[in-house]
């Protein structure tokens, strides 16, 4: 399997050790968790939706105690969220989920194709969204949802104070 593949997940060091080590989609979510914290947003289909998206996520990270992860995480679901919009049309849904120590940023768009890494253009703008993944995130991915395609990735993410989940 290679990033040209549909169901391409870039390998971790070792196997994947998290709830979703090959399938996305926005309703997956593990069955057990010392802690679990997840939001979601809607984003328009408009050229203000990456910075929002960022700031969502700053946000959301400081507010779970996460916020070392702040910058990275920012810059890849900005990237996420750029191609989600330059590919499809209509509006996108950003996810982030915490769980036991790994961060997790999901963004579903109306674009059913997979993610294809392109050769950056001289002197371009463009082709650098998944080398940032591939350097950056431990792991990513896209999968096929109803709506189109969700594009995930998910970073360690150390939680100064743990909130926990109660398991009914």
């Amino acid at each position: 399997m290679n990033a040209t593949d549909p169901a391409y997940v870039k390998p971790a060091n070792g196997p994947l050790e998290t709830p979703w080590a090959v399938a996305a989609s926005v309703d997956d979510t593990p069955a057990e968790a010392d802690y679990l914290w997840s939001a979601s947003w809607t984003l328009p289909y408009n050229s203000v939706s990456a910075p929002v998206a960022r700031v969502l996520v700053r946000t959301q990270l400081a507010d779970w105690s996460a916020d070392e992860v702040s910058e990275v995480a920012e810059l890849l679901v900005s990237e996420l969220v750029t191609d989600a919009l330059h590919h499809a049309t209509g509006p996108v849904r950003l996810t982030v989920w915490l769980v036991d120590g790994l961060l997790r940023c999901e963004v579903e768009g109306r674009h059913p194709v997979a993610p294809l890494p392109r050769r950056p253009l001289e002197r371009g703008e463009g082709g650098y969204g998944l080398r940032l993944l591939d350097a950056l995130a431990c792991c990513w991915g896209s999968a096929a949802t109803p709506a189109g395609k969700a594009a995930w990735f998910e970073l360690p993410a150390t939680v100064r104070q743990k909130i926990p989940v109660s398991h009914a």
